[in-house]
């Protein structure tokens, strides 16, 4: 059966939310230095699509070391297909341990709140988006 219409115009279709792009990277090594140092593994559902100067919020698991930089947003310098520069001095943080052998969950990140919500007039892009607005 057809979507009812009304007079000339058809209603909006319903599209599910997209919750975050891009999406969460799990990190497999942070060095203790500054800039510091994260290598990461993109999901096999897409390639990075993070960019400098965006926000990224931080979950390290207590096993993986490096609370230091535990639920803390902090901002991109650069990045590559592997690995990014992040705007922190970690040379006195504790060491990261890959704790992937462990139950507690992988150590990873993902954008950080509204303020990567931005058109890039020379790139095209829109590095970020959140579902209504709140970031993750």
């Amino acid at each position: 059966m057809p979507p009812p219409f009304y007079g000339d115009i058809m209603p909006n279709q319903f599209l599910p939310g997209v919750i975050q792009t891009p999406s969460t990277l799990l990190i497999t090594a942070i060095t203790q230095s500054f800039p510091m140092i994260v290598t990461f593994t993109v999901p096999s559902t897409g390639a990075n699509t993070y960019l400098p100067g965006q926000l990224v919020r931080f979950q390290i698991p207590r096993n993986w070391g490096m609370q230091e930089i535990n639920e803390r947003s902090l901002e991109i310098l650069a990045v590559d297909s592997t690995t990014m520069a992040i705007k922190i001095d970690s040379t006195n943080f504790d060491a990261f341990v890959n704790g992937s052998a462990t139950k507690y969950g992988p150590a990873s990140l993902s954008p950080a709140g509204s303020r990567n919500l931005q058109y890039n007039n020379t790139t095209e892009e829109v590095p970020f988006q959140s579902l209504n607005n709140m970031g993750n």
